[in-house]
């Protein structure tokens, strides 16, 4: 759970500061690829400078170039994580119509502590931010071509379920006797207001905005050779000459600042671009403001130094993109973010699982992404020395190599190109030079090494091998009708926000070898399936994709939705398929608000899915139409499938699915101790719950409505089910959970990118020992922690109890002293 955090005073610590470094133009700019955009990965680039620095906390504005899921899936994330740091104001840029995904997702994500402020494009004449900001930005629009008939078509398809947007839920409302009224900024409900912004938004449906960036104007240093040679003296003068004014000696003499300084630094030109489609070429090739930026107009002091594109690949290599990437200097460098693109970026990631792997290959396998190079330990190290010197002059040849690699790069463009890879970096100033220094290495020797380092973790291993060969799997086997499914992915294991080892809830079930069940898909589920599976098998299983089921609608656990169906959408398109099958979703009823509004405000993506609420399939009032209830069981090979509200926010529930070969999967959600998760659980063959929190937080986990880990178990052995998994674990058990004891029987510990076939299951309660030598620093942290919970709650009943008897006493004291003055 997120910590305690006194967001206030972070918000007036960063005022203070932002007051403090904004009195001078910034030395150090560069622009780094967080997100390379390649397939299950963002395309995403920060600009670095000393008064905004990488760690978000003095971010004021965030750019978007184009409404699509690439550019504002992770647009709720990062407002949280910028919340959480103490900002205290940000300022949306972009196409009318961002400003709607905040709105709509208020009520299931929690803003109350962020000014959000949308800034129009037109706002200034196009001028971004303030005049002492870091950043000089201009928004530069550029519109497509409408194609009015599809145009149509999804105006109607929205309108005909648009009331469906206007009944929203705070599914945090349990919780609010124990925190502030939240407060929605910029959420505007005047209905005459909404619908003016709505129209605003549709019209602009097919605007990109490009971004032309120069930081401010910097005076050239003072040059304190040239100085001494001048027989300028240490003082006043040398701060007159530094401010670019003329100086006169005692004997007369005039030295002259532009003399004794380097030449000023009138602040490099960037451009960011995104051109979705072809439909917008006549637009940018007939915009006259990047003529200012190219050759034929611009002074060398005024010409673009590098051009960020996210275009996708397939409009690069147009020959009018290309022609216009060619009216650059040869000088303008040409970073490339988009699908041809491989790296993935995370070597943490890797790392956890290279280490899980070494304890079973079955359970744990390597990760198909194969965009990060592998290098052994030995020449990491011999590298590691020359690496700093030799960056600049190693990244030409790098470079020269990317040129090369890149076919669907144009042959003629004038300047260098570099496809993006994550941590690529471009130095503005001082230095203007392409920086590869921070490119990720995967080490597998190291990483297992690592494991060994543990004092307890060889032994640990060697009883955890031992016991899964002796372990008979015999009887198991012959119970499972068949041996390799259904299998379980584990695509996330984490609550409330990822982090570096587990992603938020997703878990994909192959139910056989060609068909497949999602259930619940939160932010990253993806970008995990790809990073798991590679982007082949990826597209085999979203096209295998027989329906998705959402437990309920908080935001971890159903925010990646939408890029699933883009992903499948893509997956058939890749697979020559035109005619793409409407996929069923199984979820709260009110999810459909928010994506009506996403299909009227970004893209379209009413017509890849048809909903079906889960309160038809509750096993206590079953309201589904029999011949859509026995379509779907026939679409999911199920005999089965039952629902039932579990305790946690409105409209949350479990399901159970029972399959025509008569294996039982049950799935929690979110939830406390639930009876009717127990009844429609009855005698499975595994049961997935939710394990937030350890049982020294159970008081925690009531306030949260969720389950400790015992709690789970127990629910598990009330409905007799034959396995229980354990997932969505509290971030502060990002390796292992708690146990009182050694892990129970039948009982596993689900991790992200974890493969289980039912016939493994057995398994997974023999691995507990190892995986807690393998990370012993993590859990003898943890262990601290609670035990100084402990020790803090048992010193607070003692003084209550202290407190209690000196009450007492002095109780029994004004009595007798009432009782003498009686007598």
């Amino acid at each position: 759970m997120p910590k305690k955090i006194d967001v206030k005073e972070l918000q007036e610590l960063r005022l203070a500061r932002r007051k403090k470094v904004r009195k001078y133009p910034p030395s150090t700019v560069y622009l780094q690829v967080l997100g390379s955009g390649a397939p299950g990965a963002p395309k995403s680039l920060y600009v670095f400078t000393e008064q905004a620095r990488v760690k978000l906390s003095m971010m004021e504005h965030i750019l978007i170039t184009h409404k699509s899921w690439s550019n504002v899936g992770g647009l709720p994330g990062i407002l949280l994580t910028l919340q959480d740091t103490g900002v205290p104001e940000i300022s949306l840029h972009g196409p009318p119509g961002i400003e709607s995904l905040y709105y709509d997702t208020r009520h299931f994500i929690r803003f109350r502590d962020l000014n959000i402020k949308y800034k129009h494009y037109k706002e200034g004449d196009g001028v971004i931010g303030e005049s002492n900001d870091p950043l000089n930005i201009q928004a530069v629009p550029i519109w497509a071509k409408k194609d009015e008939s599809s145009a149509e078509k999804s105006e109607e398809t929205t309108d005909e379920i648009t009331n469906e947007r206007e009944d929203v839920e705070d599914l945090y409302a349990h919780e609010k006797p124990l925190m502030k009224k939240r407060q929605f900024v910029n959420a505007n409900t005047n209905p005459a207001r909404r619908r003016q912004n709505q129209e605003e938004s549709k019209l602009c449906k097919d605007l990109s905005i490009a971004y032309v960036c120069r930081p401010p104007p910097k005076a050239g240093a003072l040059l304190l050779e040239k100085c001494v040679k001048a027989g300028i003296t240490p003082g006043p003068l040398l701060g007159e000459l530094k401010r670019g004014k003329d100086v006169t000696l005692e004997d007369g003499r005039v030295v002259f600042a532009a003399d004794v300084t380097a030449p000023d630094d009138p602040g490099p030109i960037f451009i960011v671009i995104e051109i979705p489609t072809e439909a917008y070429l006549d637009s940018l090739l007939e915009c006259p403001t990047f003529m200012q930026y190219q050759p034929s107009e611009a002074s060398d002091s005024d010409l673009a130094e590098v051009v960020v594109h996210f275009t996708p690949s397939h409009v690069m290599a147009n020959p009018r993109y290309q022609e216009w990437m060619s009216r650059f200097s040869p000088s303008t460098n040409h970073i490339i973010a988009n699908d041809a693109s491989s790296c993935m970026g995370s070597e943490a990631v890797h790392r956890l699982q290279y280490k899980l792997n070494h304890l079973s290959e079955d359970l744990f396998p390597l990760l198909q992404d194969k965009s990060i190079p592998i290098t052994e330990e030995d020449q990491q190290e011999s590298n590691d020395d020359n690496m700093t010197e030799n960056v600049f002059s190693n990244d030409e040849k790098s470079s020269e190599k990317e040129n090369v690699e890149s076919n669907s790069l144009p042959k003629h463009i004038v300047g260098p190109t570099h496809q993006a890879h994550t941590l690529l970096m471009y130095h503005i100033r001082p230095k203007k030079k392409i920086d590869r220094s921070n490119r990720l290495m995967l080490k597998p020797q190291t990483y297992v090494k690592e494991c060994y380092e543990e004092e307890k973790f060889e032994p640990a291993l060697l009883s955890a091998k031992a016991k899964l060969e002796s372990t008979n799997l015999e009887e198991h086997q012959e119970k499972s009708t068949n041996q390799n499914y259904p299998d379980v992915i584990f695509l996330g294991t984490g609550s409330c926000i990822p982090n570096k080892t587990r992603n938020t809830s997703g878990l994909l079930v192959n139910i056989s070898a060609n068909k497949t069940l999602l259930m619940d898909c939160g932010e990253g589920t993806y970008g995990q399936l790809v990073r798991l599976l590679g982007l082949d098998e990826a597209d085999q299983a979203l096209r295998n994709l027989a329906a998705v089921y959402v437990s309920h609608l908080h935001a971890d656990h159903h925010i990646g939705f939408i890029n699933i169906l883009l992903g499948r959408r893509k997956a058939f398109q890749r697979a020559g398929i035109t005619k793409i099958p409407k996929l069923p979703l199984l979820a709260p009823q009110k999810i459909l608000a928010y994506l009506i509004s996403y299909h009227a405000n970004f893209e379209p993506v009413l017509q890849d899915f048809s909903l079906i609420a889960n309160h038809n399939f509750l096993a206590q009032n079953f309201t589904l139409e029999k011949d859509r209830y026995e379509e779907l069981c026939s679409q999911l090979d199920m005999k089965k499938i039952d629902m039932t509200y579990v305790i946690h926010c409105p409209n949350s529930f479990g399901v159970a699915w029972t399959h025509v070969d008569g294996w039982k999967l049950v799935y929690s959600g979110d939830t406390m101790p639930c009876s009717g998760l127990v009844e429609i659980g009855q005698n499975c063959n595994l049961l997935i719950h939710e394990a937030t929190m350890e049982d020294e937080l159970e008081d925690d986990a009531r306030i949260k409505t969720h389950s400790t880990t015992s709690q789970a178990i127990q629910v598990g052995r009330d409905m007799n089910a034959e396995n229980i998994l354990l997932t969505h674990f509290s971030q502060r058990y990002a390796k292992v959970p708690l146990f009182e004891d050694d892990l129970p029987e039948k009982v596993g510990i689900a991790f992200d990118n974890m493969r289980v076939a039912f016939k493994n299951l057995p398994k997974l309660r023999h691995l507990y020992g190892a995986l807690v030598a393998m990370f012993s620093d993590d859990y003898d942290e943890m262990l601290e922690k609670t035990a100084k919970k402990r020790a803090a709650r048992e010193n607070l009943r003692l003084q209550l109890e202290e407190f209690s008897n000196k009450e007492e006493i002095q109780g029994n004291k004004r009595v007798k002293q009432d009782q003498s003055i009686v007598l």
